[in-house]
């Protein structure tokens, strides 16, 4: 889509050239939260600067509007025809000129065309220069787009108009400490401090400020303060992890890089955000009502993880458009986040309706189907998604799981070597493919899939021991080589409490003769299941206990009961209530 407006000359905002005092007094004004008019220096300054923009702006094209929804397209066409005309009418006042522009400008950026919206609200600025909002919109547009310096002119240019602004003090510090000046970055969310104290949002942008001034220690006392604040904000633990990290806290850094989000773009962290208020821009949502702005701004909950937000604006984008299969399905998943999977398989159900491509559709249906305990019909739909997708290579990891969980081996290898030859280092696919042989009785052919484990994935530590248990105990003498066993797993308890790992021990140590060391090793197995609360696992390991109590090793690498031979989510029945009646 082709985005283009012709170039607006910027204009020199007219409280750039106040006194100093009489801005110094406005300032005290603006942060005392007094309500008073401009003083009249200002609007002195403004009626001589809109004099001289006397002339009609250049014009802002109307761009493309093709991949917009037909509702979209009619009403910014209506918007674009009566706005510019009256933005140019010569016996219209300057600031009903300005206004005219600025809505347009809104409209625009309201479905993300920043360009066009650029040039609006440029044209707005040389028109009423005094006027905050459009200097502030014009960062936004120009950040946006990847124009930091022009995005802080703006910002600037907003907070000198209004200077105890929340949301431009912040925007205008986040966009200086892209542009790497954290000092100036500082100075803003100082101020911000000081008329806005119990905000969040200020706290969290002084700790990023100080990180990024190497400033460790007081980094850490604002993010801790802000976490406080907002316990549930994510964004904050990765630069709260790196600022531990700089006064040499190793431990608390990685407990909170445990609980980071995910680490996007010039530093910032992805996950729950700290709110803020910030009315300017909530002054877009709901400009213009389709199903693609809705779509949006569920899209933008979701990347915040805000899903009760996300489904509503889902909700109602699928309500404007019922037919609108995709959507249904990103309802779906925000409906799983909420806690109603009921509502989400019943969205999954009514896009398979519309669209019986939607892969998408049929793996999300598979998962709930498969947590809920169903099977069958979850591996019919996970079969559904690959006949769709034959290269969607986590439907057919959980569709292998499946398989294999209800002894449909044959068909579970095969879907286990596909995962393999699309993406080779995918440990579950090497590990299930190795217990489906192992399951079938091809023990040497299970000890060759996890000895080429071992080599491409050294750093995995699931397949040591098991290769462990097939050379220790499979019934095959030319599998079995117990020297080799109790090499593999001979360390493990120094690094890992677990019963399992304390029986494939015993299951070495057996098979070297070793039976005494065994028996021990096999007893402290059995403790530390019932301690843990499984005592029916504890019984079930007294047959090995037998075994080396009569000096005889195992033959049984794992029980058929044993939790590696049932991959796949937690099952609960009462998910989805009762499967429907056939």
């Amino acid at each position: 889509m082709t985005m283009t407006h012709a170039p607006v000359r910027r204009e020199t905002p007219a409280s750039s050239v106040l006194p100093r005092c009489l801005a110094a007094v406005w300032m005290a004004w603006a942060i005392s939260g007094t309500a008073v008019a401009a003083p009249p220096g200002v609007a002195e300054a403004a009626h001589s600067a809109t004099a001289q923009a006397a002339a009609v702006p250049a014009a802002v094209a109307l761009p493309d509007l093709g991949a917009l929804d037909p509702t979209v397209r009619q009403r910014l066409s209506e918007a674009h025809a009566s706005l510019s005309a009256e933005a140019a009418r010569a016996d219209a006042s300057p600031a009903a000129r300005a206004d005219a522009w600025g809505e347009l400008g809104m409209l625009f950026m309201s479905v993300r065309f920043g360009p066009e919206a650029g040039g609006c609200f440029e044209n707005a600025e040389r028109l009423a220069p005094a006027d905050a909002r459009w200097p502030y919109y014009l960062g936004h547009i120009r950040k946006n787009t990847g124009d930091l310096a022009g995005a802080a002119e703006s910002f600037a240019r907003a907070r000198e108009l209004r200077p105890g602004d929340l949301a431009t003090l912040i925007w205008l510090g986040r966009v200086l400490l892209d542009l790497a000046r954290p000092d100036e970055a500082a100075e803003h969310f100082a101020r911000a401090a000081v008329v806005h104290p119990n905000q969040p949002v200020v706290r969290f942008e002084l700790g990023r400020a100080a990180l990024a001034r190497q400033d460790y220690a007081r980094a850490v006392e604002y993010l801790n303060a802000a976490l406080v604040l907002v316990p549930d904000a994510t964004v904050i633990h990765y630069p709260l992890a790196m600022a531990y990290r700089g006064v040499g806290d190793l431990d608390r850094a990685a407990h909170h890089l445990e609980r980071r989000g995910g680490r996007g773009t010039r530093g910032y962290s992805t996950g729950i955000a700290v709110g803020m208020p910030d009315p300017l821009l909530r002054e877009l949502d709901g400009l213009i009502e389709t199903p693609q702005s809705h779509r949006d701004r569920g899209l933008d909950a979701a990347a915040l993880l805000d899903w009760p937000e996300a489904v509503r604006n889902y909700r109602l984008a699928v309500e404007a458009e019922p037919e609108y299969a995709a959507m249904r399905v990103n309802l779906g998943t925000a409906l799983e986040r909420v806690g109603d999977p009921r509502g989400a398989l019943a969205e999954y159900d009514a896009a398979l309706d519309l669209d019986p491509g939607l892969w998408e559709a049929w793996y999300g249906r598979g998962d709930l189907l498969e947590r809920g305990g169903r099977d069958d019909e979850a591996i019919a739909s996970y079969r559904s998604a690959i006949a769709e997708n034959p290269t969607f290579v986590a439907a057919h990891l959980r569709l292998a799981d499946a398989l294999r969980r209800t002894d449909r081996l044959e068909e579970a290898l095969a879907h286990y070597r596909r995962v393999i030859e699309l993406r080779p280092g995918d440990p579950g696919a090497r590990f299930g493919e190795a217990m489906a042989l192992v399951r079938l009785g091809r023990y040497g052919e299970a000890r060759d899939r996890l000895e080429e484990a071992l080599r491409v994935l050294p750093d995995q530590p699931m397949f040591g021991p098991a290769l462990a248990r097939v050379l220790a105990a499979a019934p095959d003498d030319a599998v079995r080589n117990g020297a080799r066993a109790w090499e593999l797993v001979a360390g493990l308890a120094d690094d890992q409490q677990h019963p399992g790992v304390f029986e494939t021990l015993a299951m070495a140590l057996a098979e070297v003769g070793h039976f005494d060391l065994a028996v021990d090793w096999q007893r402290l197995a059995m403790t530390t299941a019932a301690r843990a609360g499984r005592a029916d696992v504890a019984r079930q390991m007294a047959a090995s206990l037998a075994l080396y109590a009569n000096r005889r090793p195992s033959r049984s690498p794992w029980r058929d009961d044993d939790p590696d031979h049932r991959p796949g989510p937690p099952v609960d029945p009462e998910l989805l209530g009762p499967p429907p009646a056939p």
